[in-house]
């Protein structure tokens, strides 16, 4: 979907699936004044700190860069549109850097994590006391791995000293969406005769089946309260030493870092596994959710690369594992992570655009179409609502965005340390998986209302251990 210009500053196009899939998301929560998936990503920089002025300035030049990034979602009898209107004088860009740029004196990343509501609007917060960079943005603009190639511009702008331009050619860097984007990928060969709509439904089938999908699935146990609070995160890091033995571990086994960490995660939370008072024994379940998948190596130029870092260019793929007791995951660990590591490899690496299973690109609108309307199946008691860890990652974080000193035109700029996270408002247990200066990460974002800190606490040091065990006993 591409924009078109409909006055001399005006450009509009419609949000394309995945985009109306989050939008959607993001709306559920709007009466509780909370937003699920809103991302909030923080860089602490490195001393001497820049002066707020030339952040503001680089903030600014981002804009011009990115011009999506201030495009409005408004909705119309056609459905959600984004409109953009291109800046005309500087006095106009002074404006909006006025209401999207905050220097916060007081407060931590961890305060505005855990504090500040929703926005449609991408904001940056400048926290000189904790040398903090805190991007937030609603995750219908953009995903975390354009975010990466965001932060990595806004680094080099910021040593630069780049003053923006207003000029009106800005709106030529606005981003098509995926659907238009991706139409036509990969194979056009079609073994089934599959209409696009029983397509979509074979894709999905790991998460289809009696109730809705999700009799036998794992759940871990919740608190009894239907009303999201607070969003909260943890993470632990690997040292680099151990995280070089974790990494050469996958390699020598063929398997991939996030098919690892998955596997682990599903170990550990068998530990933790909810278990239903009709059940005298401890029954093995189905690890059911989503695998997120980033869609940019199948894009054309500049689609994968930085200069479409606003934008929502991934999709998430159904995946049912069967898991073992918690006696057996105690009985034969090593077997059992063998197992499902090579298992979620196999889901990970799926080339998307070959015919065999299926060509997802030949399907992917009426695909998202029909996840949103399977997740929008609530249950009737909220206390029964999906319970289980997904997990998302990031990967090697410095392959996009550097640690190392970004020398510039006019100053030094070091990034020494990232973190990401989401707010979460239902049951699920948001997890991600990156490495930074070479320190493996794992991370859990979940709203406090639904789980007692110290099972979150476990399940993070249950993870940890399941890995370590996995690829390093013996």
């Amino acid at each position: 979907m591409s924009w078109t210009q409909v006055s001399s500053t005006r450009y509009e196009r419609p949000f394309d699936t995945i985009e109306t899939f989050y939008r959607a998301i993001a709306a559920a929560g709007a009466p509780l004044n909370k937003e699920h998936y809103l991302i909030t990503c923080t860089a602490r920089l490195q001393a001497p700190l820049p002066p707020a002025s030339a952040v503001e300035q680089a903030w600014k030049a981002l804009r011009q860069l990115y011009p999506q990034l201030v495009a409005d979602a408004v909705e119309t009898d056609r459905g959600p549109r984004f409109v953009y209107e291109a800046v005309t004088s500087t006095a106009e860009l002074d404006a909006w850097a006025r209401d999207t740029f905050h220097i916060d004196p007081a407060r931590s990343a961890e305060d505005l994590y855990e504090q500040l509501t929703p926005s449609p609007r991408f904001h940056l917060y400048y926290l000189p006391a904790t040398a903090e960079l805190v991007f937030r943005t609603p995750h219908w603009r953009m995903d975390g791995i354009g975010l990466l190639h965001l932060q990595s511009a806004f680094v080099q702008l910021l040593a630069d000293g780049t003053v923006p331009v207003v000029d009106g050619s800005e709106a030529a860097r606005l981003c098509a969406g995926l659907d238009s984007v991706a139409a036509g990928l990969g194979s056009i060969e079609n073994p089934g005769g599959l209409s696009e709509a029983d397509a979509a439904d074979e894709e999905l089938q790991p998460f289809l089946g009696e109730e809705g999908g999700r009799k036998g699935m794992l759940k871990l146990p919740t608190l009894p309260v239907a009303l999201p609070a607070g969003p909260r995160r943890l993470l632990q890091s690997f040292d680099p030493d151990t995280t070089q033995h974790l990494l050469s571990a996958c390699k020598a086994r063929n398997i991939t870092v996030p098919a690892a960490a998955h596997a682990a995660l599903a170990l550990a939370a068998v530990r933790f596994a909810l278990h239903r008072p009709e059940q005298h024994e401890q029954q093995p379940q189905d690890y059911v959710g989503f695998n997120a998948i980033d869609l940019r190596r199948y894009l054309p130029a500049p689609w994968n690369g930085p200069a479409a870092a606003v934008s929502l260019y991934h999709t998430g793929l159904p995946f049912r594992v069967p898991l073992p007791s918690a006696a057996g995951a105690t009985t034969h660990p090593s077997d059992e992570f063998t197992r499902l590591s090579q298992t979620f490899t196999a889901l990970y690496r799926r080339n998307l655009s070959l015919s065999t299973p299926r060509n997802v690109f030949r399907f992917l609108p009426a695909y998202v179409e029909r996840v949103m309307q399977v997740l929008s199946r609530a249950p009737a008691d909220p206390l029964e609502g999906a319970s289980h860890p997904e997990l998302s990652s990031m990967g090697r974080v410095n392959d996009t965005l550097t640690a190392e000193e970004v020398r510039g035109r006019v100053r030094t700029v070091r990034v020494t340390t990232w973190w990401v996270a989401v707010e979460v408002i239902n049951r699920l247990l948001l997890t991600n998986v990156w490495t930074w200066e070479e320190r493996m990460v794992l991370s859990v974002n979940w709203n406090e209302a639904f789980y007692a800190p110290e099972l979150v606490e476990g399940l993070l040091g249950a993870w940890r251990e399941e890995l370590v065990r996995g690829l390093l006993a013996g």
